[in-house]
């Protein structure tokens, strides 16, 4: 199964120059890393870049709220905290970001799904 994210570009502090943003794919990360999280990754600059939602947040999402979120959602909810992320100046130096708790449900707000 495909998930849509439009290839974007950032312009940061924290960059040399603007980047380019792929989505590449989303998958959990359980038996993988064993991490807990669904991993969605991107190519930003042609680098590996990670974003590790919780499993643990999605869990409590849905047992407060029954709200269960499409991967396609999930996709983009990891786009927009890179972009964020990227924008706000922080270079990422680190493969990996973690999104969960209010980080989560304010990217989640902001797109309009939660």
């Amino acid at each position: 199964m495909s998930y849509i994210v439009t290839p974007f570009g950032v312009t940061s502090k924290g960059l040399e120059a603007p980047v380019k943003v792929h989505f590449v794919h989303l998958y959990p990360a359980i038996a993988t890393r064993h991490s807990d999280s669904m991993d969605a990754v991107f190519l930003v600059g042609g680098q590996k870049v990670t974003v590790a939602i919780s499993c643990a947040t999605l869990a409590e999402l849905q047992k407060r709220d029954g709200k269960n979120l499409t991967d396609q959602q999930l996709a983009d909810i990891a786009a927009l905290h890179l972009r964020q992320t990227l924008e706000r100046g922080n270079a990422v130096t680190e493969a990996e970001l973690f999104l969960s708790g209010e980080a989560f449900q304010a990217v989640g707000r902001e797109l309009g799904y939660l």
